[in-house]
């Protein structure tokens, strides 16, 4: 007896469509030539993230996102603090708690013989990228073209093997691939020209390639935030070509000579001269004749002087505008705009924006890269998963660190040598037993929400009364 197909159609459907309802900004799509099904792969493809017009005629590319200071600022704070974080595999326990999958002595010799594996390729990716370098590029091309395409090379004997751990990771060009969705329900990847050794003429499978979308859209393609708002970043571009334009041809000294008195025409000419030459000679006189210096020009017809202002920034209220404009990008990326230099902004503290920064922003980013090469890398094995360390991150400053330790060993939440091990410090012996404190403990002095910019309500109202009686 035959399986039975349960997605198969009842009438089969040739051209179906794989495109996204013709947009124009989303991700890269393939469109198929009904009329030469024979064509090759490079004419098949349409890329669509690589650039979008404003209404005023400005194109906004890869080209123009990489060379806009605001974007690139953004993009290379998330980038420096995704590339810098530790990578470790840990092991899930029957209980639910997570362990490391090296070092612990209770996970499966199977599950640390690949983890090894993982972990080697995840901190040594390639021969020519370091740990940092890999990473970093990984999220420009994530903020950048909004979707990410990395080749896992799994070596000639591992390439119909979806199990074998890749040798080498390489990242693509994201707007040199794109993606289609089979008959099968499965991606394949295709190519517009040769790259690492394979052919544009032979799509990629599925799991040769992890394909992280930063905003996901219709399950094979993701928004590129840089050219759907094009107004936007073109809007900031113009605001710089401005101010170049302005501080190249503005900065010159310069006036008109007015009068009252109608000049016929048969004068206007020989008057313009005459001025034109007595400015040059009185202007030009410290080169051409040391003896004049501060010379004055002597005016008739009822004419006088008239100096022109400079063409300032703030004449056109544009430097209000250009702020506004980065504050603008900074939203879109994510990024408080005090990380790039933009204002002072609304924190009380550095440590306050930057775990706002870190919760709200690089979190995300982060879950969504630990599962995607989590399904590519570790399938067969559930139990493991792959994450990037952020406890770092997401400690605090030091005070903050300290009360956090002092606080839980007090309350028997920690024991000491847990909280060392938070601090960074060598465990103690005798000093892995829970304290039993019935008092809570008592808080370091200038580590309270109010002095560490993390607010809460200042109007309390405790055990003994109104806040500040007896």
């Amino acid at each position: 007896m035959g399986l039975f197909d349960a997605f198969k159609r009842k009438t089969p459907v040739n051209k179906e469509s794989n495109t996204l309802f013709g947009q124009t900004s989303l991700g890269n799509n393939v469109l198929r030539n009904a009329n030469s099904p024979q064509s090759v792969a490079s004419a098949q493809l349409l890329y669509v993230t690589t650039s979008a017009q404003n209404e005023a005629g400005r194109i906004i590319d890869m080209s123009m996102l990489s060379r806009n200071s605001t974007v690139m600022s953004c993009i290379g704070v998330k980038a420096r603090a995704l590339a810098q974080l530790p990578i470790k595999i840990t092991s899930v326990a029957a209980d639910g708690t997570k362990r490391d999958a090296i070092s612990h002595p209770d996970v499966p010799a199977r599950e640390k013989f690949k983890a090894k594996q993982v972990l080697r390729l995840l901190q040594n990716p390639n021969k020519f990228q370091s740990q940092y370098e890999f990473w970093y590029q990984f999220c420009m091309w994530y903020d950048l073209a909004g979707e990410n395409f990395t080749l896992m090379w799994r070596g000639d004997s591992g390439k119909e093997v979806s199990t074998v751990t890749p040798l080498e990771m390489y990242l693509l060009d994201s707007t040199l691939i794109t993606s289609q969705i089979t008959e099968t329900r499965y991606p394949t990847y295709r190519l517009s020209t040769p790259s690492y050794g394979f052919s544009k003429e032979e799509p990629l499978k599925y799991f040769q390639v992890v394909h992280c979308m930063d905003a996901p859209w219709q399950g094979s393609a993701s928004f590129n935030k840089g050219t759907l708002a094009v107004e936007l970043v073109s809007l900031d571009h113009d605001l710089d070509v401005y101010a170049n334009f302005v501080m190249l041809n503005g900065a010159k000294p310069s006036g008109v000579f007015v009068t009252e008195q109608v000049i016929p025409d048969t004068r206007y000419a020989q008057i313009a001269a005459r001025l034109k030459e007595a400015w040059a000679s009185m202007t030009g006189s410290r080169a051409t004749d040391p003896s004049k210096p501060g010379q004055s020009m002597l005016l008739d017809q009822g004419m006088k002087y008239m100096p022109v202002d400079m063409l300032t920034l703030q004449d056109a209220d544009a430097a209000k505008l250009k702020e506004q404009t980065m504050k603008r990008i900074c939203g879109l990326f994510g990024v408080p705009p005090a990380m790039i230099g933009v204002s002072e902004g609304k924190y009380n503290n550095t440590q306050t924006m930057f775990d706002e920064f870190y919760k709200s922003t690089m979190l995300p980013i982060i879950i969504n890269i630990q599962q995607k090469f989590k399904a590519n890398l570790l399938e067969g094995y559930p139990s493991l998963d792959i994450e990037f360390d952020i406890k770092d991150f997401l400690k605090g400053a030091p005070l903050d660190q300290m009360n956090y330790v002092v606080s839980g060993v007090s309350n028997g939440v920690l024991t000491p040598n847990e909280g060392r091990e938070y601090l960074g410090l060598d465990n103690l012996d005798g000093a892995d037993e829970l304290k039993d404190s019935g008092k809570p403990a008592d808080q370091i002095a200038g580590s309270s929400p109010q002095d560490t910019g993390g607010g809460g309500n200042t109007n309390s109202v405790g055990k003994t009364g109104a806040r500040g009686s007896a």
